[in-house]
């Protein structure tokens, strides 16, 4: 009975496996979860996996999936895992953000709205120190949509604009401040200048690169000055190494649009808006969005973004007892087997009816003997028949490294 049902999982790693539910996992670093978890001030690790799994499970992405499971296991190490049946551009998606999603936690940078207060602030006595108070008095105000909006609303509290400096200047010559959130690129400025070539201006914002800002005044002869409240880190150099010119060059070619720069930096997000992250597939030859990663409550863009299917999010339960699932196990439900993966060897097992149950018996109550009481009640079954194949399913199941006995070591 045990031995067809393992021979039947091993059907996973056959050249049928793509019709065939398989889990892609990553642990999640630790270092990286703690970041994660002091930027948006969650206390424990466990609840800032869970939310993590939420947001990702409202990715827009998902509407071009096949049918997903999300599973979040908190304990006893961190992992992430994707559950389906998926095609190898599927596949392509899943691997990708989830090998890269560690990275992409430890560079998040969150910006609250009191944060952002007190950057408005930092911005404006940077106009101040470079343009003079007085001077400023004659200079006209705008905001690029949607966040520049945000920051203008605040940036005007904080030097005193009038309404009369809201509006478009009725001279070129008088110099128009753009006030943006968040620069990475340039392209929705470049955009705004295209409107208004002619126009003396000032490009005002919360987080750029220097490289980006200094490339705007080249390209730009009648931008004034661009001055950001801080910088942002570009990591593309250390990690591309010698490609780094190569990358570059490849990324403003095959990004839609003008692009003043270009480069891997910090994920700034704001309370108002998570900016859009892309990923190069490699398979379809496009660019692609990548998964969320800020939680609906504390984005409001993430709350009206969400993904049109509903995603199935499980949260693996812990496991107490003698018999639990090894360290390098992750697990879920899809349809009606339950799918069982291998951290170490990216294997994957599917278990169905009394092999499901015997399983989920064992994550409850980790104990044999409750095990076997919890069945009994479910099947009509000879009390030795089914111990007898329950320790032989155990052996198998420790045999292929999903499970530990602690009363062996």
């Amino acid at each position: 009975m045990w031995q067809e049902t393992l021979s039947q999982l091993s059907e996973a790693e056959s050249p049928l496996s793509k019709s065939l539910p398989k889990i892609y996992s990553i642990p999640i670093a630790a270092e990286a979860l703690a970041h994660y978890s002091r930027e948006l001030q969650i206390a424990e690790p466990a609840e800032a996996l869970c939310r993590l799994t939420q947001a990702i499970a409202c990715s827009p992405s998902w509407a071009e999936m096949p049918p997903s499971v999300l599973i979040a296991r908190p304990t006893p190490e961190p992992v992430l895992a994707v559950l389906g049946c998926f095609d190898e551009v599927a596949k392509f998606r899943i691997w990708t953000q989830l090998q890269s999603l560690n990275r992409d936690l430890a560079r998040m940078r969150y910006v609250s709205y009191g944060q952002a207060e007190l950057d408005c602030q930092r911005l404006a006595y940077q106009l101040i120190d470079r343009f003079g108070h007085e001077e400023l008095k004659r200079f006209h105000f705008t905001g690029i949509p949607r966040g520049g909006l945000i920051v203008l609303g605040m940036l005007a509290y904080c030097l005193g604009l009038t309404s009369e400096q809201l509006q478009p200047p009725k001279s070129p010559d008088v110099p128009w401040v753009v006030v943006d959130d968040c620069v990475y690129t340039g392209s929705r400025f470049y955009g705004f200048v295209q409107s208004h070539s002619q126009q003396k201006m000032i490009f005002a914002h919360l987080y750029s690169h220097p490289e980006l800002r200094s490339r705007i005044i080249t390209c730009e002869p009648h931008v004034l000055a661009c001055v950001s409240a801080h910088d942002v880190y570009d990591y593309a150099p250390e990690e591309l190494g010698d490609d780094y010119q190569a990358w570059q060059k490849h990324s403003l070619f095959n990004l839609s649009g003008f692009r003043y720069w270009v480069g891997k930096t910090d994920h700034v997000c704001f309370s108002w808006n998570e900016p859009d992250r892309f990923f190069w597939n490699s398979i379809t030859e496009k660019i692609e969005g990548s998964w969320l990663l800020l939680p609906k409550d504390v984005c409001l863009k993430n709350q009206f973004k969400g993904a049109s299917k509903l995603l199935n999010v499980q949260i693996q339960p812990g496991a107490t007892g003698s018999l639990k699932p090894a360290a390098q196990v992750v697990f879920g439900q899809y349809g009606e087997q339950i799918v069982i993966g291998n951290l170490e060897t990216q294997q994957s097992f599917g278990l169905t009816d009394l092999a499901a149950d015997i399983w989920l018996a064992i994550v409850e109550h980790g104990n044999l003997e409750e095990v076997i009481t919890v069945l009994l009640k479910i099947y009509d079954i000879n009390e030795t028949t089914l111990r007898s194949d329950v320790d032989i399913f155990i052996d198998q199941l420790y045999a292929e490294g999903l499970l530990i006995k602690l009363d062996d070591r």
